[in-house]
């Protein structure tokens, strides 16, 4: 879908995929916020099911970039607190054979809280990624502190160098925090 008065693919918190168990939410192509993710000449995102979440299988096809000089893909935990602890963010990403404009950085970006601080990490994805789905190889930790307002709000950026790039594929995203207390 292609629209000149909302370009940008805005996703439901409510629906990101969470498990309690393992204090683990997993961000499917369509539970992220994309810039310029509702215009096919920027992104190809895949079709949702009607009135569904997505499910949890790996089977799921991938938010393909087709070219963008502004990358920002962000996301956030559900709508309910979180509890305090260390939370690992893993994005899992591919590039296409004819993938370009990569030699510039990537950064992960995460904070807990509206007006928590933002953590930071450079990647590089030209030779960190390929056409193999994979995690990015950086292990990337934000602290959430006791507080009324501690969701984890992340994302993947280049917005800096103003360079065309193209070709990745975002398979998934992970924010695990600490195990929850046995009963």
């Amino acid at each position: 879908m292609s629209s000149s008065s909302k370009p940008h693919y805005e996703a439901d918190p409510a629906k990101v995929h969470y498990d309690k168990e393992k204090n683990r939410w997993t961000f499917k192509p369509r539970d992220f916020n994309i810039i310029w993710g509702y215009d096919k000449r920027y992104w190809n995102l895949p079709e949702p099911l009607p009135d569904q979440p997505q499910t949890s299988k790996d089977d799921t096809l991938p938010a393909e970039l087709v070219q963008v000089c502004w990358f920002e893909v962000t996301g956030r935990t559900g709508t309910s607190p979180i509890a305090p602890g260390m939370y690992k963010i893993k994005f899992e990403v591919s590039k296409k054979q004819d993938a370009f404009g990569w030699n510039s950085p990537v950064y992960m970006i995460a904070k807990s809280g509206k007006k928590g601080r933002y953590s930071w990490k450079k990647i590089e994805v030209s030779s960190e990624v390929n056409t193999i789905k994979k995690e990015l190889p950086q292990d990337f930790e934000i602290e959430a502190k006791q507080s009324d307002d501690n969701t984890i709000y992340f994302g993947l950026y280049e917005v800096w160098s103003g360079k065309w790039k193209g070709g990745l594929q975002i398979h998934k995203a992970i924010v695990e925090g600490p195990p929850p207390p046995k009963p």
